[in-house]
């Protein structure tokens, strides 16, 4: 099979010739890998392990930001960082959400060049869209812990916030799809709802506020003809339900040490209606196992989910540190495909 052939049977839960493989680092580990692998790039890294999926991107055209973020945001710290400042903290009708003079457009966004990446890596399974993080982007703009306590106090303003970063991807990816859609296979979006114990949220509360910006997106990926995959990490067993109610096609990255995520069960419960991508343990084994140790468990992941299609190898977070082992890394790309 091609890359793309192997990706669109998995997620049509027809079993593959082999396993597909996904790949996401930071830049350092990558830096290592492409030295250890003595090949000359990040492209031929991807091709040395077998990885069967391609990402396109869009280009930022927009004001000159500063330090800070598309939101108005300043972060601090490592990897991701930590948002130091909440634009909306103070605000508490829904006309201070209408007046807001900080909120982000399409334009600032040049989308020429994707159709001219999807057609270099035609024989690849192509992920594209915007990346999508509606609750997460809403609960930094006013401050988590706010944003908790006025989903009881101020629910009608918390919605206001959240349909006008909704209404944002919402255009950016229609724009996206208008470019490239016929030449993408997949779009990627998410919202990380889990801590390592329970969800972030009650179940009750992700239904009443998040469900339907998911399924909007959702929806709006269908009618551009491509695969959806949801990305969450942490213990999300309670929604899981809800994401193939939606019409979620895959959930990223399947969190195997968090709280009742078992593969085994949740590939008797949803393995028919949902591809389980990711799954390889990136909290323990991928950074202090032995590459022994890595081999054994992509073994033990892949009797477990491969069978009947609907799996896609990956670790269970969707970026590889730079700390981690190049050694581990390279014996789960190598064991998967052996």
């Amino acid at each position: 099979m091609t890359p793309k052939e192997r990706v669109l049977a998995a997620f049509d839960h027809r079993q593959p010739d082999r396993v597909p493989l996904w790949y996401g680092a930071a830049a350092s580990l990558t830096d290592r890998l492409v030295r250890l692998c003595r090949v000359a790039d990040e492209e031929s890294l991807m091709r040395r392990l077998g990885v069967d999926f391609r990402r396109v991107h869009m280009r930022y055209v927009g004001p000159d930001l500063g330090d800070r973020t598309l939101w108005g945001l300043r972060r601090g710290g490592g990897y991701y960082g930590q948002p130091l400042n909440h634009p909306m903290a103070d605000v508490t009708s829904v006309e201070q959400v209408e007046a807001y003079d900080g909120w982000p457009t399409a334009d600032w966004f040049d989308l020429a060049g994707v159709r001219e990446q999807c057609e270099r890596w035609r024989e690849f399974a192509i992920i594209g869209g915007p990346w999508a993080v509606v609750f997460t982007d809403a609960t930094e703009l006013v401050g988590m812990e706010t944003f908790f306590e006025r989903m009881h106090t101020h629910p009608e303003v918390m919605d206001a916030i959240l349909g006008k970063v909704s209404d944002f991807y919402y255009e950016l990816a229609t724009r996206f799809f208008e470019q490239a859609g016929d030449a993408m296979d997949i779009f990627f979006f998410g919202d990380d709802m889990g801590t390592q114990q329970a969800m972030l949220v009650s179940p009750q509360h992700w239904r009443r506020f998040c469900k339907p910006h998911v399924k909007r997106f959702a929806d709006l990926g269908r009618q551009a003809g491509l695969k959806v995959m949801f990305h969450s990490c942490g213990s999300i067993r309670p929604i899981i339900g809800d994401l193939c109610d939606v019409g979620i096609d895959a959930l990223n990255p399947v969190q195997v040490r968090a709280r009742d995520m078992d593969l085994a069960e949740l590939k008797a419960e949803f393995g028919r209606r949902l591809t389980f991508h990711g799954c390889i343990d990136h909290q323990q084994t991928l950074p202090f196992g032995t590459a022994d140790e890595v081999r054994q468990e992509v073994r033990r992941v892949i009797g477990i989910m491969a069978p009947g299609g609907g799996f896609c190898l990956a670790p269970s977070h969707d970026l590889m540190l730079d700390d981690f082992p190049c050694e581990n890394v390279v014996a789960m790309y190598d064991e998967a495909r052996r």
